[in-house]
């Protein structure tokens, strides 16, 4: 005898949201960004990153990643000038960006100085936190981004773009040793489970909400533990 199928059951492929891994997506509704989410922080996603290319970053575990850009080990960026491999522009990552917090003050070298690569060039301020970072190549200053006076909070906001911090006249080679491409994917990734792990075992929190990376981490930590941060991962 045939058994009986119960009225309202309902089948449905769902996927779940890495943000919310109690909230189930259905299939059919992955086809198009437009509807995804129905919250008001869906930009912040990362499911919804990686669905829709959101500003043309990849998403590394809730961290995002230029990917034409080359990295140095402290977490900063060098973009080659169109055309011109002896000059790029110079920022921090989506994940320097969050260790420091909200950037209220640059103190950057002037126009012409010499700066040598893992040798301490600027500072970046966030109230009364400080870091020092480092060049991530030799080369000679060549401009400053005149946006930083006016707004130095860019850095935070558009840290791939508009936050650059300098631009530099490079030596010959200066990018051969940075991370590039898949090489950068990797490094990237295994730098956000570090981060992880530190949280998780140094301070027994977590660096994430919820499933997803938090936009200001500083803001979890208070000053010694801030400091050790930034010491193991920009210093």
């Amino acid at each position: 005898m045939k058994e009986a199928r119960c009225p309202f059951l309902e089948t449905k492929t769902v996927t779940f949201c890495k943000a919310y891994p109690s909230k189930m997506i259905p299939v059919d509704r992955m086809s198009s960004s437009e509807g995804l989410c129905n919250t008001c922080n869906y930009e912040e996603c990362a499911l919804y990153s990686e669905v829709s290319g959101v500003e043309g970053m990849e998403n590394v575990r809730g961290f995002r990643l230029h990917p034409e850009y080359h990295y140095h080990p402290k977490h900063l960026w060098v973009a080659l000038s169109s055309g011109e491999e002896d000059e790029a522009r110079i920022g921090i990552d989506d994940f320097s960006a969050r260790l420091i917090g909200r950037v209220d003050r640059a103190s950057v070298p002037a126009v012409g100085v010499a700066v040598k690569e893992n040798s301490v060039c600027f500072l970046l301020h966030s109230g009364r936190r400080t870091v020092r970072l480092v060049s991530p190549a030799d080369g000679v200053i060549k401009s400053v981004n005149p946006k930083l006076t006016a707004d130095p909070s860019i850095l935070n906001d558009d840290p791939y773009s508009e936050g650059w911090i300098f631009s530099l006249r490079l030596k010959r080679d200066a990018v051969k040793g940075l991370y590039h491409e898949n090489v950068a994917r990797k490094w990237f990734e295994s730098e956000v489970e570090r981060l992880q792990r530190v949280f998780s075992s140094d301070l027994g929190m977590t660096a994430t909400d919820g499933g997803v990376a938090l936009t200001d981490i500083s803001s979890r930590l208070n000053d010694a533990q801030w400091g050790k941060i930034v010491s193991q991962f920009l210093g």
